[in-house]
């Protein structure tokens, strides 16, 4: 009766659920004491109000997760598991919310988005050869028009005009300007300039050749840091339009011929034409820098496609680039055994401007390369001409004596190449720029005197541009460059810091590049580690840190449920602009390593964002990537199917 009258009364204090009442009543029938329970309520009494408060909460909750709530309070879900739970619920009514509301994203098609993004690719490839042929159509109906009579049969007057001025032979044989000239006077303009439409000539030939006047539409320049204001004047007159390419941390113009500008008080060992061509380069204005002094439009080209590692553009890249350049990212394929900037020791004397040791070595390598299955092309380069004649000599005498080697030699010394002559050769630091070579062999060349004292003149590179000079050395090689020194270790370790606001001298960097070549040699996997990412993101390419979270969560679920698993240690790969979200390679080590790309805003600053896509897509697939694509709205609506993508054929 008492416990009757005691259920009674808990039924009407409202306070507790039916479960806990009848709980109460079992314990009394089974004749367990109640005093522990009791007591129990009665000292979390003062926690009731915030009790009572839940059913209100719970009110207030939306209607997706008024019912876990329910469920997870009743069952006395740990809070951390609550929290998860809760946030995977809200997560889900938003996006099945968002993909419901926007018809783009739910009719989003992985296979069709790839299909889309090769024919954008095609439609590219079309339009380059529609343009192509366009600009041919238009100067071969504009050649026809000018020269010939309306039937096509024959030249008209102005065609056996010009037929006169070009092929006439003898004495009476016009030289170029003198044919020019005479074309000046023809109603419609010279019909030689609508036959030759581009013209290839150096600026000396244009200001003797053509007359004083806006002769064509447009002038390119190539190669400005090079040319002095004085050369370009002429040629500027001559021009409606002027497009002016150039690199303001390559090599300067050269003064070889003008002693009045020359400033040779601080350059050592000045003996021969040699020493005074190397002291008279001195950095004066060239086109290039004039015209980065005028508000003129100007366009960058920033992703380095040369170098097939990031580690050969890295010293260049924050030195003089600002980290700016985006080199590509290298495949796991590609990955050298040796560091791509290798430092080899050659502990050579420094005499008479030559390091016999050194040339030696240089030769060494060179028969090294060239006796692989498939020899790559060879550069040497060095920092004066005495150094490149000794390396000459040394080759040449190595090919006396062995004369396997000297047939690989004739044949790299006659290399072509992607239609470009690509023999080996042997430059000096001044004429090596505008070359490129898969592997490039340099001789410093500087070392200890025979009495074993090292001193710090390094020619041409402690003057001023010479900085200029060695990022034009350092960036020729494609695929390796070999650093034969013997340079101490101690003048490069440990270097002083730049102070603030000054400018390193090319001495001081040529210590800094043999200080970073022998750590990378020191520290080189041969097999591939992702580089890091870059100090200043691009703004074509960023990864909030979201989506590098979304990249995270999915690496447990590719391990579990595909062929493939992220590679150690680092899965994602950034080389400059260019990002991959996870690198995946089979569980069985078989086949190629996999980029998976996700929908990441990637391309905020790109102008046109499909085709940012569609270029960057292009890369990874010229560097040896196989590439395939998540995308997120289709993560959401079936991961399982997702995922079983993972071990179909790729795009």
């Amino acid at each position: 009766q008492a416990l009757a009258t005691l259920r009674q009364h808990l039924q009407a204090l409202g306070l507790l659920n039916p479960t806990a009442i009848q709980n109460l009543h079992q314990t009394g029938c089974l004749n367990q004491p109640l005093t522990p329970g009791i007591t129990d309520l009665r000292d979390r009494f003062d926690t009731l109000e915030r009790v009572l408060r839940i059913a209100e909460a719970l009110a207030d909750l939306t209607k997706p997760l008024q019912t876990p709530a329910q469920t997870m309070l009743e069952a006395g879900t740990p809070p951390d598991a609550a929290l998860d739970a809760t946030r995977y619920t809200l997560l889900t009514e938003h996006l099945t919310t968002r993909l419901s509301r926007d018809p783009v994203l739910r009719r989003l098609d992985p296979d069709q988005h790839a299909a889309d993004l090769d024919r954008y690719a095609t439609l590219e490839r079309d339009k380059h050869a529609a343009v192509r042929d366009a600009v041919l159509h238009h100067w071969v109906s504009k050649q026809q028009s000018r020269l010939l009579v309306g039937t096509g049969s024959r030249l008209n007057s102005d065609g056996a005009d010009l037929r006169r001025r070009l092929l006439v032979r003898g004495k009476r044989a016009l030289r170029l300007r003198q044919a020019l000239d005479l074309g000046r006077s023809i109603d419609g303009g010279d019909p030689l300039m609508d036959m030759c439409p581009v013209w290839l000539a150096s600026p000396e030939t244009v200001a003797q050749a053509f007359p004083l006047e806006p002769v064509f539409d447009v002038v390119i320049f190539d190669e400005a840091s090079q040319l002095r204001l004085e050369e370009a004047l002429p040629v500027l007159v001559r021009a409606k339009r002027v497009v002016i390419a150039g690199d303001p941390k390559q090599l300067p113009p050269t003064r070889f011929f003008e002693a009045g500008v020359a400033n040779t008080d601080d350059v050592d060992d000045i003996e021969t034409e040699e020493d005074l061509f190397e002291a008279q380069q001195s950095e004066v204005e060239d086109l290039l820098a004039a015209a980065l002094n005028l508000s003129i439009e100007e366009a960058h080209l920033n992703v380095h496609y040369r170098s097939k590692h990031p580690d050969l553009i890295a010293f260049s890249n924050e030195h003089f680039y600002r980290s700016r350049l985006q080199p590509l990212p290298a495949h796991p394929s590609r990955h050298p055994a040796l560091a791509p900037v290798n430092l080899i020791r050659a502990d050579g004397t420094y005499e008479d401007r030559a390091n016999i040791i050194e040339a030696q070595r240089v030769a060494d390598l060179v028969n090294e390369l060239l006796t692989d299955r498939k020899p790559p092309s060879v550069g040497i380069a060095c920092f004066n001409l005495v150094q490149r004649d000794l390396i000459a000599d040394t080759l040449a005498d190595r090919a006396d004596a062995d004369p396997a080697f000297a047939k690989r030699l004739a044949k790299a010394q006659a290399r072509t190449g992607d239609d470009a002559f690509e023999g080996l050769f042997i430059k000096n630091l001044e004429n090596v720029q505008g070359d490129e070579r898969d592997h490039l062999i340099i001789s410093t060349t500087y070392g200890p005197k025979p009495s074993g004292k090292f001193h710090r003149q390094f020619g041409p590179l402690n003057m001023p541009g010479g900085g200029r000079r060695l990022n034009v050395l350092i960036t020729r090689a494609r695929k390796q460059i070999h650093l034969v020194t013997s340079i101490p270790r101690d003048a490069y370790r440990a270097l002083p810091p730049i102070p603030e606001g000054s400018t390193p001298s090319g001495g001081y960097l040529l210590l800094a590049y043999l200080a970073f070549a022998e750590h990378l040699t020191d520290t080189w996997q041969p097999t591939p580690t992702p580089p890091a990412p870059p100090t200043a993101p691009t703004p074509t390419e960023t990864e909030p840190e979201g989506f590098r979270g979304l990249a995270d969560a999915l690496t447990p679920l590719i391990t579990q449920r595909t062929p493939f698993q992220p590679t150690p240690p680092n899965p994602a790969v950034t080389a400059g602009g260019f990002h991959i979200d996870l690198t995946l390679q089979p569980q069985d080590e078989a086949g190629s390593t996999l980029a998976l790309l996700l929908d990441t805003p990637h391309f905020r600053g790109a102008p046109d964002p499909a085709e940012w896509d569609a270029y960057r897509q292009g890369i990874f697939t010229w560097q040896g990537w196989r590439t395939q694509r998540l995308w997120s709205p289709q993560l959401f609506r079936d991961l399982s199917r997702s995922l079983n993508r993972l071990s179909a054929p790729t795009h």
